[in-house]
């Protein structure tokens, strides 16, 4: 009698010891968050985008910031969507240094290459990407 007391026992135990292991997979496990990429337009090395290209996922935010040598804007001249997607993700324009904009782009964005230039510096060299993982 004292032998199977003893066997309950510790399966009792081992079953709450299980139980609470599992339980801290559901507590651990957490939604993937999106992501947020800070652009500089104008900022240190003149006439660019820093970084000139940002990798990102659906879903994340890119936020372009004005660091020196205003106007700028963002114009996207190349996306794998359509020109729909490309004139959404585009922005008219900032003046003044420490203006910011931001886009968040789609979580059902496809995949690949979105070129943009700043419009009144492309001539000066300009350009940056976004790269779009899947």
């Amino acid at each position: 009698m004292t032998f199977l007391k003893s066997a309950a026992r510790k399966l009792a135990i081992f079953s709450v010891a299980m139980i609470m292991v599992v339980g801290t997979f559901f507590m651990n496990a957490s939604e993937a968050s999106a992501a947020e990429i800070t652009i500089v337009m104008g900022g240190t090395k003149g006439l660019v985008f820093e970084p000139a290209i940002a990798t990102i996922k659906p879903g994340d935010t890119v936020t372009w910031n004005v660091g020196a040598l205003p106007p700028h804007n963002v114009q996207f001249s190349k996306t794998p969507g359509d020109a729909a997607l490309a004139a959404s993700l585009s922005h008219k324009g900032l003046e003044g240094k420490g203006k910011s904009f931001s886009v968040t782009f789609p979580a059902d964005a496809p995949a690949g290459n979105y070129d943009y230039f700043c419009m009144p510096h492309r001539g000066a060299g300009m350009v940056g990407k976004i790269v779009v993982e899947g």
